[in-house]
């Protein structure tokens, strides 16, 4: 083959590749990604009550003799009021204080999951 050939074929092997490049937009990309986020049977019990025991009722936040905010969530009560005036909802998107306090946000999952019970009502299951 000529050199003029090689160009030739050259340029148009890249040109294929290159139309072969396109882009595609996050939510297509990543549908799948939370495909292990189980927002199918939250419940209170099982699901919401471990999240909240990890990241909130501790020691200085939402539990013992003097919990934040008046709000103590090792109980079901509490969290149903927080849940109920949507101030659970709005604090781990970040809307007014952050909340963990102090901490990373939550889990785009565990978020997703308290999001989903609160939808549903934020019942005592």
């Amino acid at each position: 083959m000529n050199r003029k050939g090689k160009i030739s074929l050259t340029f148009g092997t890249l040109l294929f590749i290159a139309s072969a490049c396109y882009n595609d937009n996050k939510e297509e990309i990543y549908q799948n990604a939370n495909n292990d986020c189980d927002t199918s049977n939250v419940t209170y019990s099982a699901t919401i009550k471990a999240i909240v025991t990890a990241n909130c009722a501790i020691s200085g936040c939402h539990s013992g003799t003097n919990p934040s905010a008046n709000l103590d969530y090792t109980s079901y009560a509490d969290l149903e009021t927080s849940a109920s005036n949507g101030a659970l909802v709005n604090r781990i998107n970040g809307r007014g204080a952050l909340m963990p306090q102090g901490g990373p946000a939550l889990p785009e999952c565990q978020i997703t999951q308290i999001e989903t019970w609160v939808n549903d009502g934020a019942p005592n299951n």
